[in-house]
């Protein structure tokens, strides 16, 4: 019987970066070796540094090869085996007690892969990373090495089980994946794998998801659908299979298709909650709202840690899509509720937060009381912590509150900086949000500084009407010359062709500033650019109309369409106001001509096809009202209000959230528009 109980293997080559986590978190072990493969770095000396074997080797486009060679120097019972990328969580005493008492030949250990900062960026799955030394066993594949089909065929699978250790996993951050260029590196692996084995299903799976990496979704779909065909029904990895296959599909709009191959892999794998919630996506895409609450329901009642699953897809993100749906229903009490449920878990979850102060907002409920909800939900204390907050009041209308709500000692921040000014300009408390921007620009840098000093030049042109002389001088030289040249423009008095050449260059700073200060209501100013030249007021009327001024943006748009200045997006825009006021035939003229005109938007195809919808439905009322007795064209009506429903609920319609949404019910409530 060897003395050491358990050793920890590392593969590296150039990972200087991220070993020194990595070995810090298993000082400790009885053994560490660390095999490299050609680092140019100061791997190898970091490693001895910290204790480890360094054996040194030929990197042979094989990740089993350097694992085998670590094998062959191992002088202890059991083995841990990591990558420099990861972090040993579980404390090294807690895998002795494990270790100890045991008839394993073998153990799963729960890993998480960190896909971004955020606690809900990230994937957790389970794999064999603990196996006894001495048995013979050897790793295979050049690429996702793998231990355990040599454990099954030497033992059998009843000797490997869970365990509770638990791995960090960094390697999948964008910062990290890609300076590496591991994606290209695992293709070539891949390749040469395929080249040996054609209809491998487990290699053929790892290529679609390389594919996917690059974003070929349609070669990534392809690769993991000849994988489904070959993969045996007992392989470890066929659940999540279907899990990314599905994803994939979703993510190509093919939605029933999800939907088919959803249904059929839940009734083998109905514990799965990644399939019970990818169904509710495949549902709610679909218009089925009713339906995808139930298998978003059923998403949080299952909590296999076996499968590969994304954190929080069995509660907060589940209970986010359930509140989510039920606010499209209109059930604005369960929505508050799911909401409310899914922050419980995760208190500082932005889709909930955001979810429940919109929830509470169609409620009615004051702004002062959402304010205060929030802040018990988020109970702030870091800089996060009150971004994450105000940015939800901000979203909707909460102007004053956003202002109470940050301290004086975050206001060094630029992220809440810029927050409380922008919501001091909403309450049109232009001078104060001046003197805000002022004193963070003489106290700090930021790297928005651009933005500064265009937020900065709105507040003096709704106050005054022109820049102060002192305020142009504390200009940075890079946007001097064109927000001075922008204000002469905006001082005098003429549209003339003179002006319009003079002030060409001006372009890009003019459509920055329009789309900022319609973005806070600041219109006197946006007006005002607007009419310095005929795309600048097409540029207005869009932003008007996205910030929900619909009635003010109807007539410069009527205005735009008459003079034969179109584009796709006003037509659209033109088509979607027509249809509101239940002008069907008009709207059809609208969408029918921009599709004749090359409009590929599938949102234009159904608004058309709804148009022609409720003029069927009134056609055939009109009959009924003749001859009521007639069954058929009842049968008729009946489906037709179902097709409307259903493609009411496709999102082909623009949406309006948020203060948006007040601007927008307050306009619609006397929104009249001209027949075209």
């Amino acid at each position: 019987m060897r003395e050491s109980l358990f050793g920890i293997h590392i593969i590296v080559k150039d990972e200087a970066e991220m070993l020194p986590q990595c070995l810090e978190s298993i000082q400790g072990a009885d053994e560490i070796i660390v095999v490299d493969t050609g680092s140019t770095d100061d791997s190898p000396i970091l490693a001895g540094s910290y204790g480890a074997k360094v054996v040194k080797t030929l990197w042979q486009d094989s990740f089993s090869e350097p694992r085998n060679e670590a094998l062959r120097h191992a002088n202890t019972e059991w083995i841990l085996y990591l990558d420099a990328d990861e972090r040993l969580v579980s404390n090294l005493n807690a895998v002795r007690e494990l270790l100890q008492t045991t008839n394993a030949e073998a153990f799963t250990v729960l890993i998480d892969n960190k896909l971004g900062p955020n606690p809900e960026d990230c994937l957790k799955h389970r794999a064999i990373r603990i196996f006894r030394n001495g048995r013979g066993y050897q790793f295979t594949g050049r690429i996702h090495e793998d231990i355990g089909q040599s454990i099954v065929d030497k033992c059998g699978s009843s000797f490997i089980k869970d365990s509770p250790i638990r791995i960090d996993h960094y390697g999948y951050l964008p910062q990290i994946i890609t300076p590496k260029n591991k994606v290209v590196r695992n293709k070539e692996l891949l390749k040469k794998e395929l080249a040996e084995e054609p209809n491998h299903p487990f290699y053929l799976y790892n290529m679609g998801i390389t594919y996917c990496q690059e974003g070929h979704l349609e070669d990534a779909k392809a690769f993991m659908n000849k994988a489904l065909i070959h993969t045996p029904d007992v392989a470890p990895y066929r659940a999540t299979l279907i899990r990314d296959l599905s994803k994939i599909m979703l993510e190509l709009h093919e939605v029933q298709q999800a939907e088919t191959i959803l249904r059929k892999e839940l009734l083998i794998y109905p514990d799965y909650s990644d399939l019970s919630y990818l169904l509710g996506e495949s549902l709610k895409m679909q218009g089925l709202f009713e339906a995808s609450l139930e298998a978003y329901q059923r998403a949080t009642e299952h909590h296999n840690d076996g499968y590969v699953m994304e954190v929080g897809i069995n509660s907060y993100r589940a209970f986010n899509k359930m509140a989510q749906t039920a606010l499209l229903l209109g059930h604005l009490e369960d929505a508050a509720r799911w909401f409310h449920k899914a922050l419980l878990v995760h208190n500082t979850y932005v889709p909930a937060l955001h979810g429940i102060a919109e929830a509470f907002r169609q409620l009615n409920v004051p702004d002062k009381e959402i304010s205060i909800l929030l802040q018990g939900i988020v109970r702030p204390q870091s800089s996060d912590d009150y971004a994450i907050l105000t940015e939800a009041l901000f979203d909707v209308g909460a102007f004053q509150e956003v202002v109470d709500s940050i301290p004086e000692a975050q206001l060094t921040v630029p992220r809440l900086l810029f927050r409380y000014a922008t919501a001091l300009m909403q309450c049109g408390n232009y001078a104060d949000a001046d003197q805000i921007l002022y004193r963070f620009a003489s106290i700090t840098e930021t790297e928005d500084i651009e933005r500064l000093f265009y937020l900065r030049s709105i507040c003096q042109w709704e106050q005054e009407g022109r820049l102060r002389e002192e305020f142009v001088a504390e200009i940075p030289d890079f946007i001097r010359g064109p927000l001075t040249d922008l204000d002469r423009c905006l001082l005098e008095d003429t549209q003339s062709t003179e002006k319009s050449v003079k002030f060409r260059h001006l372009s890009e700073c003019i459509q920055k500033v329009i789309r900022e200060a319609v973005s806070l209501h600041c219109l006197y100013t946006a007006s005002r650019l607007a009419k310095l030249k005929p795309e600048y007021l097409v540029l207005y009327a869009k932003e008007l109309y996205y910030l929900g001024k619909t009635l003010q943006s109807a007539d410069i748009l009527l205005d735009i369409f008459h003079q034969n200045r179109n584009d796709e997006e006003i037509m659209f825009m033109i088509g979607e106001l027509l249809f509101d006021k239940g002008h069907y035939m008009q709207a059809a003229e609208i969408f029918e001509t921009s599709i004749e005109n090359g409009d590929e938007n599938p949102k234009t195809r159904t608004g058309v096809a709804l148009c022609y919808l409720h003029l069927a439905a009134a056609n055939i009322t009109e009959a009924i009202s003749l001859e009521p007795d007639t069954q058929t064209l009842l049968n008729d009506l009946k489906k037709i209000a179902e097709s409307i429903r259903l493609l009411n609920r496709s999102s082909w319609h623009t949406a309006w959230v948020g203060f948006r949404r007040r601007i927008h019910d307050e306009e619609t409530s006397h929104l009249h528009v001209h027949d075209c």
